[in-house]
């Protein structure tokens, strides 16, 4: 063998040993960035003290008694003033009877959230249970009182679909999807 082949050869093995080289630096920096993220780009919730006061203020949100406000992630129920239809058309105050749910559920006691995210109105984003309910907002998708969100839990789908077919809810009749009643009737100041 030449000289020649001799550094093709050594050139052939440096380009493999760059890439396995890039690779594990890819790999090293995904950690880090993962690491980072877990630690700092949480949101930190303390537990609710079993005395707590925990409020609806509507059917996917509470507040502590504190002035956090929490939003049930997944799910999406409808607004405090919306009206739904039940099967003969007559308006019935749908937006109440879901704050109306959410509040009996809550009302059970031994209320805990584990942070997600926050919102773009600042409300932490949560998973909450309640006594007796390892999730609430599943509880309120099961029981008709909200819709799943389109980039929520898909596990809570099945359950919607049984509400609806059990017309539980919002589903016994007629009603515009909270997100489609928002956008007709927006908050002041959005």
């Amino acid at each position: 063998m030449g000289s020649n082949q001799y550094a093709k050869e050594d050139r052939k093995l440096s380009r493999q040993l760059a890439r396995a080289l890039g690779k594990i630096v890819a790999l090293v920096l995904i950690v880090v960035a993962v690491v980072l993220a877990e630690r700092y780009c949480q949101v930190a919730v303390s537990p609710f003290d079993p005395d707590a006061k925990i409020s609806a203020i509507d059917g996917d949100s509470l507040i502590a008694e504190d002035g956090v406000e929490y939003r049930l992630f997944g799910i999406d129920a409808p607004e405090l003033h919306q009206s739904c239809n039940d099967v003969n058309g007559k308006p019935w105050q749908c937006g109440r009877a879901a704050k109306a749910e959410l509040t009996a559920i809550i009302n059970r006691g031994d209320v805990t959230c584990e942070a997600r995210a926050k919102d773009r109105y600042g409300r932490i984003v949560a998973v909450c249970s309640a006594e007796g309910v390892p999730d609430v907002g599943e509880e309120m998708v099961r029981h008709g009182y909200a819709v799943v969100l389109g980039f929520g839990r898909s596990d809570y789908q099945e359950l919607q679909d049984e509400a609806e077919a059990a017309k539980r809810g919002i589903w016994r009749g007629s009603f515009e999807r909270p997100s489609d009643w928002r956008a007709a009737n927006p908050r002041v100041g959005d």
